[in-house]
């Protein structure tokens, strides 16, 4: 019987930035690890089958979203954000754009084991405008506003509530095609 291997993570302490970004430009064309910097410390993480099952739901939820709204979107995957100036980088497990550029809007964060280094902080220093933090049962949207994150029960670019999306989230299927089926026919609704 196939054994799933559980999310696993790893700190660096110190770590310099240019060590950073020859681990990233090594790492350029992977999908995992994923890595975030906080001015000397890099976290280093390998995402369970089940953070990245969710990921990929929520990607396609804010597809069919976009979709059903008639929103344009730019799906920029978990693209690494940072700025050097800040010795800060970031690599969120999906990101949108809805203005077609290449910095993120919308960042979503799946939450199975809780990241060692505080990534909202570091999202807020990067500007990112809305953050979805979602922790296989419950999602909490958060808004940028003066430099911290405040909870709201709707999200700012998509206006659906936190309880329509987890409703959506949660519809029962194993299949993943099934299931974005059934979300498809439930925005129709909305």
């Amino acid at each position: 019987m196939l054994e799933l291997a559980s999310e696993q993570r790893i700190v660096l302490q110190p770590c310099s930035w240019a060590t950073y970004e020859r681990i990233l430009a090594d790492q350029a064309d992977q999908s995992a690890p994923r890595f975030t910097y906080d001015r000397g410390a890099l976290e280093i993480v390998s995402p369970s089958p089940e953070h990245e099952n969710a990921s990929e739901r929520i990607k396609t939820l804010i597809l069919l979203i976009c979709m059903e709204q008639g929103l344009k979107v730019r799906m920029l995957g978990s693209s690494t954000q940072r700025k050097a100036e800040l010795l800060r980088g970031v690599e969120p497990d999906s990101s949108f754009s809805f203005a077609g550029t290449n910095e993120p809007d919308l960042v979503v964060e799946i939450e199975v084991t809780r990241s060692s280094l505080d990534k909202l902080d570091i999202f807020a220093e990067l500007g990112i405008p809305e953050v979805w933090r979602y922790d296989l049962r419950r999602l909490a949207i958060l808004r940028l506003e003066a430099g911290s994150y405040v909870t709201f029960d709707r999200s700012g670019f998509l206006g659906l509530s936190t309880e329509d999306i987890e409703a959506l989230l949660q519809l029962s299927s194993e299949d993943d095609a099934d299931w974005a089926l059934r979300v498809r026919d439930r925005l129709q609704g909305l």
